[in-house]
């Protein structure tokens, strides 16, 4: 036992809301973003935290975790990279080299409700899709006339490059090819 004086009137009332957001189109950003190994070990995810910013739901946190490398699954990994390729459409990024490029850029962010159909699991928030906020003429239009910029650069890493690749709507470029 330790001895602690603690004092409610002093403290802060948390304003956390743990509830699901309902499922709809909601104004966000990207405030963190991650590539984590997956737990199976057949590759590599990169987790987005999205904070959101219109009112009735500002600050609440909704995640997304695209399987970019995923050698068990190249459906998953396809599914992943038009994901990340629309999400950077929606904020005007052509090319990344490092994810950070995806922060403080609001975009609208599509969520819905995941059921665990296993009963293990609680229901959660997954965001499966994204569109420019106002979805503005000049905006669709500075984003294809960067698409033939696409490819002239190549990507940091083989994740990118791999996300590169799909949105080229083609095959693996050269430097993302894994050595055999």
């Amino acid at each position: 036992m330790a001895q602690f004086n603690f004092d409610t009137n002093n403290a802060p009332k948390s304003e956390r809301n743990f509830e699901l957001l309902p499922a709809g189109w909601y104004t966000a950003q990207v405030t963190e973003s991650e590539i984590v190994p997956l737990a199976s070990g057949l590759g590599q995810a990169l987790k987005l935290t999205f904070e959101v910013l219109q009112d009735g739901y500002r600050n609440r946190k909704v995640w997304a975790r695209l399987n970019i490398q995923h050698s068990g699954s190249p459906e998953a990994e396809r599914i992943a990279n038009e994901q990340l390729r629309d999400l950077c459409e929606s904020i005007g990024v052509v090319r990344m080299s490092d994810t950070v490029e995806l922060h403080n850029k609001p975009t609208q962010i599509r969520v819905k409700i995941r059921e665990d159909k296993t009963g293990k699991y609680e229901p959660q928030n997954e965001v499966i899709g994204y569109k420019p906020v106002g979805g503005s003429a000049a905006h669709a239009g500075a984003i294809v006339g960067g698409m033939a910029q696409r490819a002239a650069t190549p990507p940091a890493n083989a994740a990118v490059a791999s996300a590169a690749a799909s949105a080229a709507g083609g095959s693996t470029p050269p430097w993302a090819k894994k050595a055999a």
